[in-house]
């Protein structure tokens, strides 16, 4: 049994062995510049680091999957496959990640807060986060017309399990419908605000006529992962301490010497 990967994912390498075991479906938020008087600083990823990433995945053999394939094809995948999602819909994501998909020849997933659609991460917002802007539906038709997809992250981005049944119900169904009506396809996939889910709120997926949900537990994904328990890993910059400074710079001589 080699060393356990990192909880969060920043470079490939110490997660090739990990990855062989199942499909890694990466979790997304930020693709662009950290403003300054951010909360959440990790959750923004330099478009750079995202390019370096995509680059990694390509060399080692990897092809992109949608979090239904990622559950199906499990660890006997050939070529071996990863799911990119981003949740929200931040508009720095179609600005700064397009390009470098292209390039590398890989798709990706959005999910969208379907009443915020153009607007503003007001859920952040009362937390006390920075103000960053959504997707408006144009960029939402771009991103599809390049072979991307999207997904559900529910009407207004509540944490599901503390709602009434009817307002959970609302928030899951009617994003859906939301979704479907604006950009006349089918919504198959959703993801649960805050990862947060229950029993009740994944049966209300379920009756709603999804194909998948992602969560934030962390895995890979096999065959026998449910279906509406997809595991996910985030993508996020190391914190900068002593120890990832050290380990960053052990990892950069290993590969140099190698």
């Amino acid at each position: 049994m080699g060393k356990p990967p990192p909880q969060q994912f920043y470079r490939l390498q110490p997660f090739l062995d990990f990855f062989a075991e199942g499909t890694p479906v990466l979790m997304y938020h930020k693709i662009g510049t950290r403003p300054r008087r951010v909360r959440l600083k990790g959750l923004y990823v330099l478009p750079s680091v995202f390019e370096r990433q995509l680059a990694e995945f390509a060399a080692a053999g990897f092809v992109s999957a949608t979090p239904s394939e990622a559950r199906d094809a499990g660890h006997q995948s050939s070529p071996r496959r990863v799911a990119l999602t981003f949740d929200d819909g931040f508009r720095n994501v179609f600005e700064n990640a397009m390009a470098p998909l292209a390039r590398h020849r890989m798709s990706a997933i959005q999910f969208l807060v379907a009443n915020l659609i153009g607007k503003d991460n007001e859920w952040e917002e009362r937390e006390g986060e920075s103000t960053e802007p959504l997707m408006d539906a144009a960029q939402v038709r771009e991103w599809l017309a390049a072979g991307h997809s999207i997904g559900s992250h529910s009407l207004s981005h509540p944490r599901l399990t503390r709602l009434t049944a009817r307002d959970a119900r609302e928030e899951i169904f009617t994003s859906k419908k939301k979704l479907e009506d604006m950009f006349g396809i089918p919504i198959t996939h959703f993801c649960y605000p805050y990862g947060e889910f229950n029993p009740a709120v994944r049966d209300l997926v379920m009756e709603a006529g999804y194909e998948s949900a992602c969560t934030v537990q962390y895995g890979v994904n096999t065959p026998n992962t449910p279906a509406f328990e997809l595991n996910r890993i985030t993508v996020r910059h190391p914190t900068r301490t002593l120890r990832t400074l050290t380990n960053a710079l052990t990892e950069s001589v290993a590969e140099l010497t190698n």
